[in-house]
């Protein structure tokens, strides 16, 4: 077995995943099992089906065609069928994608589709659409100072007090190789992360932030016409609400599982104690510093 922890869950899965540090602690009872199986052909009773997956409850089965089919249980298990000619490799990306995203929706987290990092013990949250360049950025800020927590998705909890929180992840940045150039981050560079695409795993710094931070801002991603400078904007809560909706990961899945109700007060819980700002920045490089810059004033700011 493969052991690691990912968006604070304890993981036991038979397929080694790539892109996640394995853990030297394995639990005698992981909050996950990833296991091989074989897979229904359909869901009984399904509430909603759609081309290549269907809802039935705390059931969600999809196939990524080609590769594999996947059955998500009850926020605690993924099932894996693969394709005759798929390997585990060509599966993994996917099971680390929608697959955790589903376990995660059925526990009732509130996931943003965004990468974390971390500046004097405070959570800061890159969001966006894929593309954004949400772990170009975030790798740009490690560089600068600020601790690496999560890359791509992070999971927000809620503390006793309702206070928001995010956990440290276990898995590596994902980049895309001029962004791996750019930032000469090549000795941390490791295995590309699917097939016939330039995009790799990349190591990040060590990271010793406290497991849980309290998030301080949440940085909307939009993109401006070079040669303009980056710029930062707060939000009103009532422009925010809508687009973190938006923003969060797997949103239409969610949706399907029946949480629009309960992400619409998880946001609303968020909005309560963090700032959110929108973050307009060129693509690519040329004011990559300019724009870090941008961020660590804005967070320094809030103080």
């Amino acid at each position: 077995m493969f052991y690691c922890r990912i968006c604070g869950l304890s993981v036991a899965s038979q397929l080694a995943l790539p892109g996640v540090v394995e853990a030297h602690d394995p639990h005698d009872a992981p909050d996950v099992v990833v296991r091989y199986g074989d897979i229904p052909s359909s869901l009984d009773r399904p509430s909603y089906v759609g081309p290549t997956w269907q809802v039935s409850g705390q059931r969600f089965l999809f196939e990524v065609p080609g590769v594999a089919r996947f059955l998500v249980d009850d926020g605690r298990a993924i099932t894996v069928e693969l394709n005759e000619t798929s390997t585990k490799e060509d599966a993994a990306p996917f099971l680390l994608g929608t697959g955790i995203g589903a376990i995660l929706h059925q526990r009732g987290e509130l996931l943003l589709h965004g990468s974390a990092v971390a500046l004097n013990n405070r959570a800061v949250i890159l969001s966006g659409p894929t593309g954004a360049g949400k772990s170009t950025v975030a790798a740009a800020l490690c560089k600068a100072g600020f601790q690496f927590l999560s890359d791509d998705v992070s999971v927000i909890r809620f503390d006793s007090d309702d206070h928001p929180v995010v956990t440290s992840d276990g898995r590596q940045h994902k980049l895309w190789f001029d962004s791996i150039q750019h930032l000469s981050l090549a000795d941390r560079q490791r295995n590309v992360v699917r097939k016939k695409i330039h995009k790799f795993y990349v190591d990040p710094p060590q990271n010793d932030a406290a497991a849980l931070l309290p998030v301080a801002a949440v940085f909307l991603l939009d993109k401006v016409t070079p040669p303009d400078p980056p710029s930062i904007t707060k939000l009103s809560l009532v422009n925010a609400a809508p687009l973190l909706r938006e923003n969060v990961f797997k949103s239409s899945l969610a949706e399907h599982m029946g949480r629009s109700g309960a992400l619409f007060g998880q946001i609303a819980s968020l909005l309560r104690h963090s700032t959110v700002f929108r973050l307009e920045r060129a693509r690519g490089f040329d004011r990559i510093n300019e724009t870090i810059e941008t961020i660590k004033a804005s967070v320094e700011e809030l103080s």
